[in-house]
C-alpha cells in the first residue's frame, strides 16, 4: 500500500513535500516511544527499581546501545544490493512493536527473580530489529532527501522530535507519579508500542525510488564478501576512519549517562515522581540544544555538533562526581539538560554525517562497518558496571570523561560536504 502509485505522474516537488511529512510524522510518533524506554533516565530507574545493579545497569545498556551496533555489518551485507529497502524497514518496525509488547507482558506477569531477564529478552530483540530498521532508514534518507536540503532536514527532525519527547515526558513524569513499580512501567512499555505502530504507518506512505544495479554493486553478497569489503573502504576513506575512531573514543562517555541517575538512585531519595521530574529536565536540554545545534550546523557543518557532543559529555560526568557529594537533589538535578544535549548532539550528528560521507549505493554497507567496527559501544557498559560495582563510580566516569574530551579533537577532523572545514 502507497499514498502515491504513480510517483512518474506527480509531481517531483508533491513527492518530496510527502516524503518529508511522513518522515516528520514518524519522527513525532517515534519520540513518544523513545521518551517511554529512554536509556539514561527511565530504563535505569525501571532495572534498579527491580532490584538490579549497576552491573545490570550496564547490560542493559550494552544491550540497547551496543548491541544493534555491532550486529549492523550482518544485516548490511543482505541488505545494500537489495533494490527496495522500504520493507525491510517496514519488518523490523513490526519486531520492534512485538519487543515492547513483549517488555510490558513480562513486567506484568512476570516473577521477581525473572523480570529482569526477560527485560534483557525483550530488548534484545528490540535493539537487533532496531539495527535492521535502521540500514535501510539509513539509506533511504539518503536516497529521498536531497543533498542541498539535509542541513534543514536533520535540524528540522530533531526539532520535531524533541516536541514528541517533550509532550510524553510529561505523560511520563504522570504515569511514574500516579503507579508504583511495576504498574507504571507496564503503561509505558505499553503504550510505546502502541506509538511506534502509529509511527510506523507514515512509512506506508514513503515514495522511495527502486535503485537499479550498477557494475560495480553485485546482486548479491554473503557475509563473508561483506566483511572483506572492510578493509578496502576504510582504507580509502578517511572521514569513516575518522568517524569510528571518534565514536569508539567517546562510546565510554555516552555509555556511562546511565550511572548519573544510577549515582542519584544512590545518593537521593528517588520515587517515581522524581524520576518523571529527571526526564522532563533532560527532555528540556534537547529541546534548548536543538536551537544551538541548528545555528552551529548552518555556521560550520554537523561535524561542530559531534565535537560539542564531546565536550559536554567530558563535562558532564566529572561534574556528577562533584556534585552528589556536596549539592542537594535539585543541585545534581541539572545535569539532566546536559544529558539531553548529548542525546541530541549525538542524534543529529552521526546520522547525517555518515549519509554525507557514504557514497550513495553504499549507505547499507557503510552503516554497517560504522556499526560493526563500534566495538567500544558494544562492551564498554558491561565493564563499566563490573568496575563499577567493585571499585566504585569515581574511576569510570572519569576515564570516560577524558575520552569524551579526546574524541571531540578526531570528531574536528572530519571533512565532508556538509561539514566546514576550520
Amino acid at each position: 500500500m502507497t499514498l502515491i502509485s504513480c510517483g512518474r505522474c506527480v509531481n517531483p516537488a508533491t513527492i518530496a513535500l510527502l516524503n518529508y511529512f511522513t518522515l516528520y510524522w514518524h519522527q513525532f510518533f517515534l519520540a513518544i516511544t523513545t521518551t517511554f524506554t529512554e536509556l539514561n533516565t527511565v530504563m535505569p530507574a525501571m532495572i534498579i527499581e527491580a532490584g538490579g545493579d549497576e552491573f545490570s545497569v550496564g547490560l542493559l545498556t550494552a544491550i540497547m546501545v551496543g548491541l544493534p551496533l555491532i550486529s549492523q555489518l550482518l544485516f548490511a551485507g543482505f541488505l545494500h544490493t537489495r533494490p527496495r529497502k522500504k520493507p525491510f524497514l517496514l519488518l523490523a518496525i513490526n519486531l520492534r512493536v512485538l519487543a515492547l509488547v513483549m517488555a510490558a507482558v513480562s513486567l506484568a506477569i512476570g516473577s521477581e527473580r525473572l523480570v529482569i531477564t526477560l527485560i534483557f529478552l525483550s530488548m534484545a530483540l528490540f535493539a537487533v530489529s532496531g539495527a535492521f530498521a535502521g540500514v535501510s532508514y539509513t539509506d533511504i534518507i539518503g536516497s529521498i532527501v536531497a543533498r542541498d536540503q539535509r542541513r534543514r532536514f536533520f535540524v528540522t527532525k530533531q526539532v520535531v522530535f524533541s516536541v514528541g519527547v517533550l509532550l510524553s515526558a510529561i505523560v511520563t513524569r504522570f504515569l511514574l507519579a500516579a503507579r508504583s513499580f511495576p504498574d507504571g512501567y507496564v503503561l509505558l512499555f505499553g503504550m510505546a508500542a502502541a506509538f511506534l505502530l502509529v509511527a510506523s504507518l507514515g512509512f506506508w506512505a514513503l515514495d522511495v525510488p527502486e535503485r537499479k544495479p550498477t557494475n560495480n554493486l553485485p546482486q548479491t553478497v554473503s557475509l563473508l564478501e561483506t566483511y572483506r569489503q572492510v578493509p578496502a573502504v576504510l582504507r580509502g576513506d578517511k572521514n569513516l576512519r575518522h568517524l569510528v575512531l571518534a565514536s569508539n573514543l567517546a562510546a565510554p562517555a555516552l555509555t556511562s549517562l546511565p550511572f548519573i541517575m544510577a549515582l542519584a538512585h544512590r545518593t537521593y531519595a528517588v520515587d517515581g515522581a522524581t524520576v518523571g521530574y529527571l526526564v522532563l529536565l533532560q527532555i528540556a536540554g534537547m529541546l534548548l540544544s536543538s536551537k544551538i545545534w541548528s545555528r552551529l550546523i548552518s555556521a560550520r557543518g554537523f561535524r561542530s555538533v559531534l565535537v560539542s557532543m564531546g565536550l559536554v559529555a567530558g563535562i558532564a560526568l566529572p561534574a556528577a562526581l562533584v556534585l552528589h557529594r556536596v549539592a542537594p537533589l535539585w543541585v545534581y538535578a541539572l545535569l539532566f539538560p546536559l544529558m539531553g544535549a548529548v542525546d541530541s548532539a549525538r542524534r543529529v550528528g552521526v546520522e547525517s554525517v555518515l549519509i554525507e560521507v557514504a557514497p550513495p549505493d553504499r549507505r547499507a554497507l557503510y552503516t554497517g562497518i560504522y556499526g560493526a567496527l563500534n566495538l567500544a559501544m558494544a562492551f564498554i557498559p558491561l565493564f563499566s558496571g563490573v568496575l563499577i560495582r567493585r571499585f566504585g563510580f569515581t574511576g569510570v566516569l572519569i576515564a570516560a570523561s577524558v575520552f569524551a574530551l579526546l574524541s571531540a579533537t578526531q570528531f574536528r577532523k572530519l571533512h565532508c560536504e556538509g561539514t566546514s572545514p576550520g
